[in-house]
């Protein structure tokens, strides 16, 4: 087979490949990639080998203030930072708008994981918060209003609905559909690449053989790691060069 096809057919798991073929940047954006889907793997293999092996571990790894919701909050920020980074460097005014709003969204999810430093600095939550946070902690997230559990309304079912559709629905949609592409290549949206997206879905569902309520900061962590790839390596990448400055 000729050596530049296989290299084309690399563009459906490495972003921009197809545009750019030299196999010194096809290979460190694969050696790039392979490093930070072993580093998911790694963490979703060990979460579900506690959770069979010794459960004591496996609390310990995704309690409040631990191993993984810092590592969480890591990618949050990581994400957040290069959001940041990016938006003064893209083309266009919507491009630049949405990287900066991107990077505070991601800066207030930082602040939620870690309940905005709460436990690390000592202070107390006010106390018409507490009131309606059963976890007595300096979030939106975890807020009761009316009976309604906002973390399960719109960090949960909301939440991962529309992860699912940036997921699966998106991708497809730009490679099908002019007017989404267009759209995208306005704003400035990074996607996933399929990649991404086939090994998003397996982990998730990977992460479903844990029948405890404690599988959902791994669910996260996965969530934010794959979101902060999407942004890195994007399968878009051709259409959201930054400018140059």
């Amino acid at each position: 087979m000729n050596p530049i096809r296989k290299l084309r057919s690399l563009s459906l798991f490495l972003p921009a490949a197809g545009e750019r073929i030299g196999t010194v940047t096809i290979g460190k954006i694969a050696l790039l990639g392979t490093f930070f889907y072993t580093l998911t793997l790694v963490h979703v293999l060990i979460g579900i080998a506690f959770y069979f092996q010794d459960k004591a571990r496996f609390y310990q790894y995704t309690t409040e203030d631990g191993y993984i919701e810092y590592f969480t909050s890591f990618f949050l920020l990581a994400t957040s930072l290069y959001c940041l980074y990016k938006a003064p460097r893209m083309y266009g005014k919507w491009a630049r708008a949405f990287h900066y709003v991107a990077a505070a969204v991601f800066l207030f999810g930082f602040g939620e994981e870690i309940s905005w430093g709460q436990r690390i600095l000592g202070f107390e939550v006010p106390d018409n918060l507490e009131k309606i946070n059963p976890q007595s902690e300096l979030t939106l997230h975890n807020i009761h209003l009316n009976g309604v559990n906002l973390n399960k309304l719109i960090f949960g079912k909301m939440l991962y609905l529309g992860v699912f559709v940036y997921f699966l629905g998106f991708p497809v949609l730009y490679q099908r559909k002019q007017w989404f592409r267009q759209l995208v290549d306005k704003s400035g949206l990074p996607l996933p690449t399929p990649l991404q997206a086939l090994l998003y879905v397996l982990f998730f569902i990977s992460l479903l053989l844990i029948s405890d309520g404690k599988k959902w900061e791994i669910q996260e962590f996965v969530l934010v790691s794959f979101i902060f790839y999407a942004f890195l390596m994007p399968y878009n990448k051709s259409s959201s060069h930054p400018a140059q400055v």
